[in-house]
């Protein structure tokens, strides 16, 4: 569920790209880049509960 919104940043980044937008593609793709950098950091200090 939580990458839902770097996929659709990324789809809406992808679209403006392919109609000629090219600053709006440019700004939709640093969006979703820095959610991805927030999320990863998020998910590789987070413990994992797997019982070994």
């Amino acid at each position: 569920m939580i990458m839902v919104l770097p996929f659709l940043t990324g789809a809406i980044a992808a679209w403006l790209g392919v109609a000629g937008k090219r600053r709006a593609c440019l700004w939709a793709w640093f969006i979703t880049f820095v959610i991805f950098i927030a999320w990863c950091q998020y998910h590789m200090t987070d413990s994992l509960p797997i019982s070994l």
